[in-house]
């Protein structure tokens, strides 16, 4: 039985709306911010170049931010994903370039006040001041987060955790053959700030139609398309009951590629 991890961008992904672009485009203007999104996928400018600019164009108050968000919508199969990860005992992560005060309270409406303070949610540091949204960035990277940091880090800790176990094993002179566990991480994204995460995870999910899929379709990396977390939560179950190998959910990624 593999240990599996899930980490998930949250805007787009877990969110069907982007909450940040909703508000940048309040000050910047919907044109304006898509421009800047075509030149950070060309390599024109960095991601965290393009944040100063988004998150310096928001003049709005946190309440009326808050309110713009309200009537967007949680992916309609994630709430069933999340009770089946928690249940199995899946670690999963919230993984975002977004902010850490939006991720909260927008996941408060939908999983109560009480659950959300129970995610992992490694993202940006908000604050707002008067009508001034300040940034603190996860990292110093040119991604503002560089998410696949969290995939490495994870993979790191598990080789590290069998190497203890097969020196404990050593130690106490057991000898019995015991089969090594797989490891398989899971990534959810569809933007991107998920590029860098995606040529990390093991198993690759990129939302239909938004442009890590489009990144993922030029450069070859390999991805399973999804339209709600339904899906993720059939292949997560699937890995983890022994119905699908990594090597079945390989060759599904492979064969996503667009010819």
């Amino acid at each position: 039985m593999p240990r599996i991890e899930v980490f998930s961008d949250f805007d787009g992904t877990i969110s069907m709306a982007d909450t940040g672009c909703i508000l940048i485009d309040s000050g910047l203007g919907t044109e304006n911010r898509k421009k800047m999104d075509a030149k950070i996928l060309r390599h024109e400018m960095s991601f965290l170049e393009g944040m100063e600019v988004w998150w310096g164009s928001v003049n709005l108050t946190y309440e009326e931010g808050m309110d713009l968000l309200r009537d967007e919508e949680l992916d309609p199969g994630f709430i069933h994903f999340y009770q089946y990860a928690k249940l199995q005992g899946i670690p999963f992560s919230i993984v975002s370039c977004g902010l850490d005060i939006l991720i909260k309270d927008f996941m408060g409406w939908h999983l109560g006040k009480e659950e959300a303070e129970k995610l992992v949610i490694l993202a940006n540091h908000g604050e707002v001041v008067g009508r001034q949204w300040k940034v603190t960035y996860y990292d110093d990277s040119p991604h503002s987060h560089d998410k696949a940091v969290c995939i490495r880090e994870s993979k790191a800790a598990f080789k590290k955790a069998v190497v203890e176990e097969q020196r404990e094993r050593e130690e106490t002179e057991e000898t019995a053959v015991q089969k090594q566990e797989e490891h398989v991480v899971v990534f959810c994204g569809d933007g991107i700030s998920d590029l860098s995460a995606a040529r990390e995870a093991d198993v690759l999910f990129a939302r239909k139609g938004r442009n890590l899929e489009k990144y993922c379709e030029t450069h070859k990396i390999p991805f399973l398309g999804f339209d709600t977390f339904h899906e993720v939560t059939a292949v997560v179950q699937g890995l983890k009951e022994g119905t699908l190998t990594i090597d079945i959910v390989n060759e599904r990624q492979r064969a996503s590629f667009v010819a």
